[in-house]
């Protein structure tokens, strides 16, 4: 199990850094080509666009797995360890249920983005929607996986000198 979820760490911080440096470099092209040189790369800001959004998606499971999430977690530190893993459980069975939804309603967009196309490329858009159940998924994940590596000191000690300094 450590193994698959280092893999898929791996997998997404990969795609986070592809996707990341494909934007940059496509509204790069854009701005020199509209700007600098002669021609015109419209379609790089909408390639630009779909990169954002699957960096956004992937992004969220990247910033779980840091603890980048915003979180109000100074009281629910101060408690027992008992109350504090029974505090986790809950929020992480909240998280789990709000990402659900956001799975089902993200494949239900992808669904219909079999019939839609992108305005300038005239891409179908299914690959692009797909980041929202992937991203979610991912979230997920991680939102299990620190569960179980917090548990032995679920929110930390906000009073811990390690962090002030």
């Amino acid at each position: 199990m450590t193994q698959l979820l280092s893999l898929i760490r791996k997998i997404s911080t990969g795609l986070s850094v592809l996707f990341y440096g494909y934007m940059v470099l496509a509204v790069l092209v854009q701005v020199l080509g509209r700007y600098v040189l002669p021609f015109n790369v419209g379609n790089a800001v909408e390639t630009a666009a779909f990169a954002q959004v699957w960096l956004a998606c992937i992004g969220a499971g990247l910033a779980m797995r840091h603890g980048a999430i915003f979180a109000v977690d100074a009281l629910p530190a101060m408690l027992p360890q008992w109350a504090a893993r029974v505090v986790s459980l809950l929020i992480a069975a909240g998280s789990l249920i709000f990402l659900a939804v956001l799975i089902y309603g993200g494949t239900i967009l992808m669904q219909h983005g079999f019939f839609q196309t992108s305005p300038t490329l005239l891409l179908p858009m299914w690959p692009v929607f797909a980041a929202v159940p992937v991203g979610m998924g991912v979230m997920a994940i991680e939102v299990v996986a620190r569960v179980v590596e917090r548990w032995h000191d679920p929110f930390g000690n906000p009073f811990d000198q390690a962090d002030v300094a």
